[in-house]
């Protein structure tokens, strides 16, 4: 019986042992500096999203027609700005992919007062107007341009103070392998506001969940932050945003290794304004899984 006794003793040992070494295997040991860090990723969120180039001060989106659009606070110009704008600003002059301002009011143009007719945008011209707290400027989405307005007094920006956010998930910062396309493809990308924008696809990121291999695409040429990319998951539409989440890989190492992290996903803009233009992630980064890791949505 003691024997007996010894002999179970040592195998449930052997069993704690072994799955002591499999929790190892399966589960990151959590690294102070990694969670501090991931910490104060979420605080320069919140601090760059209420920064004046951040999305929380936006206050208008406004498509502009071939010709003359008059705009200011009267409710009859083509574009109406709110109240706090002249009744009449002014036109804005779309013609041939270029925009000219008309002005008759006080309005400055990189900080210099607007002459009475002032090119603000072609191919290489692009300009910011101002005139008290608003600031505008063009943007071209596809074959579209448009007039993006913020203002530095949107009451928007005082109720802005957090973000929700999974737990900081050490296992889903996943090392990375770069497949390069050769030659690159195309892909076509649909937006917010229902139109339909080509990118270039150069490749895909693969990597490994649960043992199981997923790859996702970016879009375009890096940014200073890293590749882009675009993915919808099965928490979007339930704890995260329904139009997917975004992402910024590092550029890979001459070996072709990088590291995706999905504690960085986070909410594209129109997760925080009606007057964003957002890409939607394409059919080819569904991720058929569950990613708890990064932002949360919880509506408007």
């Amino acid at each position: 019986m003691k024997y007996r006794l010894q002999f179970k003793q040592r195998k449930l040992h052997f069993l704690i042992a072994m799955l002591m070494g499999f929790s190892l295997v399966s589960c990151k040991e959590e690294d102070p500096e990694y969670l501090k860090s991931i910490e104060q990723w979420h605080k320069d969120r919140i601090n760059y999203l209420k920064s004046e180039e951040g999305f929380i001060n936006l206050a208008g989106l406004y498509w502009l027609e071939e010709g003359s659009n008059s705009f200011g606070a009267d409710s009859a110009n083509a574009v109406v700005f709110p109240n706090k704008a002249n009744a009449n600003m002014g036109n804005l002059i779309l013609k041939d992919s270029t925009v000219y301002l008309v002005s008759n009011a006080a309005i400055t143009i990189n900080g210099e007062p607007a002459a009475d007719t002032t090119l603000v945008y072609n191919d290489s011209t692009d300009v910011e107007m101002r005139y008290k707290s608003l600031l505008w400027f063009v943007i071209k989405r596809g074959k579209n341009i448009g007039i993006r307005l913020r203002d530095f007094d949107n009451p928007s920006l005082a109720a802005f103070d957090s973000i929700d956010y999974y737990p900081t998930n050490p296992n889903l910062k996943l090392k990375a392998t770069w497949r390069p396309y050769d030659p690159p493809k195309s892909a076509d990308f649909q937006n917010m506001v229902g139109m339909t924008i080509n990118y270039p696809v150069y490749g895909a990121f693969n990597f490994e969940i649960d043992g199981k291999e997923y790859s996702l695409e970016p879009i375009g040429e890096p940014e200073p932050e890293g590749y882009f990319v675009m993915f919808y998951d099965k928490t979007s539409g339930h704890s995260t945003y329904g139009s997917g989440r975004y992402l910024y890989v590092p550029v890979p190492d001459q070996n072709g290794k990088t590291i995706v992290d999905f504690n960085k996903a986070f909410n594209p803009p129109c997760a925080f304004t009606e007057f964003a233009t957002c890409l939607f992630p394409h059919k080819e980064n569904r991720l058929p899984i569950f990613i708890k890791a990064g932002e949360k949505f919880s509506g408007h």
